[in-house]
Formats: C-alpha cells, sequence, structure tokens
C-alpha cells in the first residue's frame, strides 16, 4: 500500500509546482508560502475531534524541529521555482535520498537493503541527467548550474533541509499519528509564516484579488494531497524509500512542464526518467 501513496505523492507535487510557477506571475513567493499551507490546515483541524491526540517529549522536539525546517524550506521552495523552469529545478530535490542514506541512520538508526540503495543511488543519477540540455552540456553542468543559477541552488538547500526533516516527521508519526503530525505541524508552519508575512509582506496582502487567487488556492489544494501522500508512506516503510519515491516529483514535472508551461528542452531529460523509473522498480520489487 505504501508504494500507491509514495506515487501519488510526486505526482500531486509536480502539478503543484506548476500552480506555484503560475502564481509566482503575479504574487511574492512567501506569499504563496503563505497560501501553501491555509487548506490543509482547514482540512486537517477537524480530524482533532476523531483521532487520539499523544504529546511526549519525543514528539513535541521533533515537531518543533521538523516545523522550523519546513517553514524554512517552504519559503525556498517558492523562490526557487519563482525563479527558473520547473523542470530545471525540481530535479535538484533528487538529491535528499542521497543525503538521506548517510543521515537516517545517526538519527533514526534505520538502514536500507543493498538493491535499496542501488535503486535510490540510480533515481539520483537519473535526476542528475534530467538536469543536463543539450546545448553545449557537460557533465558537470548540473553541479555547474547547482553554484551559477539561484532556482537550482536554492532547490538544492531545499533537499538538504528535507532530508533532515523527513527523519523527524519520522520520529513523530511513531510517537503519535500521521493525521496529528500533519495538523500541528501544518499549524505551526502557518503560524510562522503568517507572522512573517505580517512583519515583512503586510503591503502584499492587500493586493490578493479574487481574479488571480485561483492559482493560489490550486497550490493549497494540491498541498493538501502531498501531505496525506506523504505521511501514509513513511507509517508504513523506511524514510529513504518513500523519499526516493517522492523524487520521480522531478519526472512529473519535466512532463508537466513541457505539457502545461511548453518549457523547452525535456526531451533531452527522458533518458533520466527512465534511469529514475529502473531506480523505482528496484526498490518496488527487489528489496
Amino acid at each position: 500500500m505504501w508504494i500507491l501513496f509514495a506515487t501519488l505523492n510526486p505526482l500531486a507535487e509536480g502539478f503543484r509546482s506548476m500552480f506555484i510557477k503560475k502564481a509566482s506571475r503575479d504574487y511574492d513567493p512567501i506569499i504563496i508560502a503563505w497560501f501553501n499551507n491555509i487548506l490543509p490546515l482547514l482540512v486537517f483541524i477537524p480530524l482533532l475531534f476523531f483521532v487520539p491526540i499523544t504529546f511526549n517529549r519525543d514528539y513535541l522536539l521533533s515537531l518543533t524541529a521538523t516545523s522550523l525546517i519546513n517553514v524554512a524550506a517552504t519559503i525556498l521552495y517558492m523562490h526557487s521555482i519563482s525563479h527558473d523552469d520547473i523542470s530545471k529545478v525540481m530535479p535538484m530535490l533528487s538529491f535528499t535520498p542521497l543525503f538521506l542514506l548517510f543521515i537516517e541512520p545517526l538519527i533514526l538508526g534505520e538502514k536500507p537493503g543493498i538493491f535499496g540503495v542501488f535503486g535510490v543511488v540510480l533515481v539520483v543519477i537519473g535526476s542528475y541527467l534530467l538536469n543536463l540540455g543539450n546545448n553545449g552540456a557537460s557533465l558537470l553542468t548540473p553541479f555547474k548550474e547547482l553554484f551559477r543559477n539561484k532556482g537550482t541552488r536554492l532547490m538544492f538547500l531545499v533537499a538538504v533541509l528535507w532530508s533532515v526533516s523527513a527523519n523527524f516527521d519520522k520520529i513523530c508519526i511513531n510517537n503519535a499519528s500521521v493525521y496529528q503530525h500533519i495538523i500541528f505541524m501544518n499549524g505551526f508552519i502557518f503560524i510562522c509564516v503568517t507572522i512573517i508575512v505580517l512583519i515583512f509582506k503586510r503591503e502584499k496582502i492587500p493586493q490578493l484579488k479574487l481574479q488571480t487567487t485561483r492559482s493560489l488556492f490550486n497550490v493549497s489544494i494540491f498541498t493538501v494531497g502531498t501531505f496525506i501522500f506523504h505521511m501514509a508512506a513513511l507509517s508504513m516503510t523506511l524514510v529513504v524509500y518513500v523519499v526516493a519515491m517522492k523524487r520521480m516529483s522531478g519526472v512529473f514535472s519535466v512532463l508537466i512542464g513541457a505539457g502545461f508551461l511548453k518549457e523547452k528542452n525535456w526531451k533531452e531529460r527522458l533518458l533520466g526518467s527512465v534511469v529514475m523509473f529502473i531506480g523505482v522498480l528496484f526498490i518496488v520489487f527487489f528489496e
């Protein structure tokens, strides 16, 4: 069952990135980050009346850690997509499972098997190939882009942050439940981003108009889906496998970018998509 949730997650992530890109034409990235958590909060708060609530030291410490990390990651994520094509920046997130191979054993003590490691490595290599173009690109191009291009550099930082926060998400779920964690983490993030908006972007609030907020609401809708699918999958298997599957959002973003946003050079990235798919097969069928 975790395979289904872990596959729906990157699909929702891909469509969310598309609507973030559309919203960035009218709104500041921090305003987009603010809207990002509005609907998840409204959707999940009623669940407080139906799910058992548990608090302990490990949960509260991990909740604080992952929420603060995700506040920073969310804002950087919005800035990254606002600066460049989604098919160019989203594949940078595939460095997350590579970081997790080193971070997860330190925090959770969980170690993937040999085929799982091989699958994760293939996913990372495939995403690397996705970031290669045909306009005089070399094997070092993705790394040059990392330091030269602001969008890819910011998304690389997001990958680092998420490789850490995913482990604290796992601890929260183990000490409470998927839905409790979604509710309280969304509330924490929303409150923090609201404070940031009120302090630094107060003048942007009156600019919100009904005819241009549709993309903002779409961002929030797909965020609801990504939270549900991601947390449900995390509760069923190793963090590194869920995050590796989630990195298929790079593949979906390339296709969505080409089909809906008319982004260029998507054909050259199909090789990366195939390599990523092979990596996923190793993770799903050989572990």
